[in-house]
């Protein structure tokens, strides 16, 4: 009798492990979409957009004026296009960060013939205004948000100005992109901002590498966070990692005040180089696991016994 009742539970438990194994082989991919031509074409960032769909910039060789340009594609929710527009000239030039702007227009940040560059449009993707921000070395526009006051932040690096071979470099400009302000931070080696947020106080948080600073060789890259105030005043800045090159790439401002970091590390983890993920205080200082405590307490109770077992055994000796 239990071996009868036992069959139809085995069957039901192998029927259940296929179903399940099935369900974790299949695919989760409901649609995927290419775009470009016979040339290298490559898309960097990307957002949804208030109707549903997204708007992605980078660069494409395929299309355009010459060598590459700067390219934004606007697709619908199921990622077909909608229309697409590119920007620039016989040199190079490449889109880097793009954000759908209050208006319902676009803004893109790049770089064009050495310069940062910032592009406005309409919905559309027609050219409204743009303007170049640089000197006489290489400056990139890499990350960008519009700012309470309906400007623009843009970060990103500069070998024009500053004090090494490329420093941060935020610029801060008003709806018109006329700049209002910039600052460059670093040292003598190359320091660069990938990432920049405005922050609840009305200031900035950038995330990039910095070669400058840190405790790892001299030239080898940590991880940075740059925090100001609303005028590009230095608050403080960190840099994390160890001995071999680490970095961050993304940075977003967290609930209790605090920030979370992304970025890859050469010195901690399983491989050449891992995912990383920091979150800090409101002052850039690591947080620990709430269990941290308890285990520096018990390694030191373990200590302190071991250390008295051996007074007691040297007594015992005597």
């Amino acid at each position: 009798m239990a071996s009868k009742r036992f069959l139809p539970i085995l069957c039901l438990l192998l029927l259940s492990s296929l179903l399940f194994v099935g369900s974790v082989g299949a695919s989760s991919e409901l649609w995927s979409q290419s775009y470009g031509g016979t040339e290298d074409d490559l898309a960097s960032s990307l957002v949804a957009t208030s109707d549903g769909g997204y708007i992605m910039t980078g660069y494409t060789g395929s299309f355009g004026a010459g060598g590459t340009d700067v390219w934004l594609v606007k697709t619908d929710e199921n990622g077909d296009v909608e229309w697409s527009q590119t920007y620039g000239g016989a040199q190079n030039d490449r889109g880097e960060s793009v954000q759908q702007t209050s208006d319902g227009g676009y803004l893109i940040a790049g770089e064009k013939s050495g310069d940062f560059w910032l592009i406005k449009t309409d919905s559309n993707g027609y050219v409204t205004w743009n303007k170049t921000y640089g000197g006489n070395g290489g400056d990139h526009g890499v990350s960008l948000i519009q700012t309470s006051d309906g400007g623009y932040a843009i970060a990103g690096y500069t070998s024009s100005f500053g004090a090494g071979d490329n420093d941060g470099w935020l610029v801060k400009t008003n709806p018109g992109g006329d700049m209002k302000w910039n600052y460059t931070y670093g040292g003598s080696e190359s320091d660069i901002f990938w990432a920049v947020q405005q922050t609840v106080d009305g200031g900035y948080i950038m995330a990039g590498n910095t070669r400058s600073f840190g405790i790892g060789v001299f030239g080898i890259s940590s991880g940075w966070l740059v925090k100001t105030d609303g005028d590009g005043n230095l608050l403080w800045n960190r840099t994390y990692g160890g001995e071999v090159a680490d970095g961050a790439r993304s940075v977003v401002e967290t609930s209790d005040g605090g920030y979370v970091f992304a970025g890859l590390t050469s010195s901690i983890g399983a491989g050449n180089s891992d995912f990383w993920l920091v979150k800090t205080d409101a002052q850039g200082i690591p947080e620990f696991p709430s269990w941290t405590p308890l285990l520096i307490a018990l390694v030191a109770v373990v200590a302190v016994a071991v250390v008295y077992r051996h007074k007691l055994q040297n007594w015992g000796s005597k």
